[in-house]
């Protein structure tokens, strides 16, 4: 089938009114402060009142969304959500830049071409800086048109390796304590494991480990994302404590970009390092997880791969190195074999109602495993006409 047009539909959504603050903290160095390394100041203490800056609207605006359809000759489209906003005059801009440069490369090509346009618009990073977005975005929904018109499942069309993996749930707080109660709580919720983002230094961080380990028991998982925390010598100190404790990895413990410290550390420790979150979301993976792969400086690699097609050139790669990757699309994750466990991310979503479920599934939440809920019904396409008709603006 082949696209024959694309086109953007605007419309206005319910009014919003917009803010910002400072309450995500600040940037402080990692407790004690005697090394030149930088994390995030709420890692670790509690934010000051007179450390909070605001800004509000005063009235409600009009929002706008802004939707990509795919049309085919085979009486089919791929769509997707592509931006949103509160001014309708940029996201008209939006998308005519996208039909302006990207559109071209889409229309008379096969909408199953998935790999071809996948490559096409990776290489439209570098000559029209476009972003990973539109990667990641045309390449998703060209996967969801094939789930619909097979009447399958993605992770089925990507191999299908299994049908649920154990997920955990990231906990937080600034203290010790507040870390131990929330494991707790997750622990009382079903989940499979947590993972911390404390940033309160070697010293303290051995401290909370120990604490950790005993309030959720033996043998139930415990992984440390310590996001560029420590320095080498800090990060070897910490890793062997936390090999002490059966951790399960030590997530992100120096920069991305400090591949020969990441290299001697994997070297040091038999606690799997895992890395490239940061380098990863840039748009370079999958193929920026060669070199890291080849010098042996990850163990874990985490997966940021653009676009589904991406995230499984990337699984495969590391498992070709007898490596494991970790996070991305639920679909991937069950469709391959390198992935030991599920972030959860947001609020719990249980099994819906069977006529709710649709062939392409939703991903759930059950009996603290990630597995994805399928049901006999297709999704249906928008109503397009109608939603020309209520549009503030369609572009072609």
């Amino acid at each position: 089938m082949i696209i024959r047009s694309v086109t953007f539909y605007l419309e206005e959504y319910p009014p919003g009114t917009r803010s910002v603050s400072s309450r995500l903290g600040t940037i402080e160095k990692t407790p004690p402060g005697l090394s030149n390394v930088f994390t995030h100041a709420l890692g670790f203490r509690k934010q000051r009142p007179d450390e909070v800056i605001e800004f509000q609207d005063t009235q409600a605006r009009p929002s706008y969304l802004l939707t990509l359809r795919l049309e085919t000759d085979g009486g089919m489209s791929a769509w997707t959500g592509y931006a949103s906003g509160y001014s309708a005059a940029e996201l008209e801009w939006q998308a005519k830049g996208f039909l302006a440069q990207l559109a071209p490369m889409l229309k008379g090509v096969d909408v199953f071409d998935r790999e071809y346009i996948w490559q096409r618009l990776f290489t439209a990073q570098r000559f029209f800086y476009t972003g990973r977005m539109p990667v990641d975005v045309v390449d998703n929904a060209l996967w969801d048109f094939a789930s619909r018109y097979a009447r399958q499942p993605i992770y089925r069309l990507l191999g299908g390796a299994r049908t649920r993996v154990p997920a955990y749930r990231n906990i937080g707080g600034p203290s010790i304590g507040e870390l131990v109660e929330d494991a707790r709580r997750a622990q009382a919720e079903g989940f499979r494991g947590v993972k911390d983002h404390a940033y309160l230094g070697a010293r303290q961080y051995a401290v909370a480990a120990r604490e950790l380990r005993a309030a959720v028991g033996p043998r139930f998982p415990l992984m440390h994302d310590a996001v560029w925390s420590y320095d080498f010598n800090d990060a070897v100190r910490i890793g062997r404590v936390l090999e002490r404790y059966e951790y399960s990895w030590l997530e992100e413990p120096l920069m991305d970009y400090d591949l020969l410290g990441s290299k001697k550390l994997c070297e040091a420790l038999d606690l799997p390092i895992m890395a490239m979150e940061w380098i990863g979301a840039v748009g370079g993976q999958p193929y920026t997880a060669s070199a890291y792969l080849a010098l042996g400086a990850t163990d874990i690699v985490r997966q940021r791969a653009l676009g589904i097609t991406g995230q499984i050139k990337l699984a495969q790669l590391a498992e070709c190195f007898g490596r494991k990757v970790h996070g991305g699309n639920p679909h991937v994750v069950l469709a391959i074999t390198n992935d030991d466990m599920y972030e959860w991310v947001g609020p719990i979503v249980r099994r819906p109602p069977e006529s709710e479920l649709t062939v392409q599934g939703t991903p759930i939440l059950e009996d603290g495993y990630l597995t994805i809920a399928t049901g006999e019904r297709n999704t249906p396409e928008p109503d397009w006409d109608a939603l020309a008709r209520r549009a503030v603006g369609v572009f072609a």
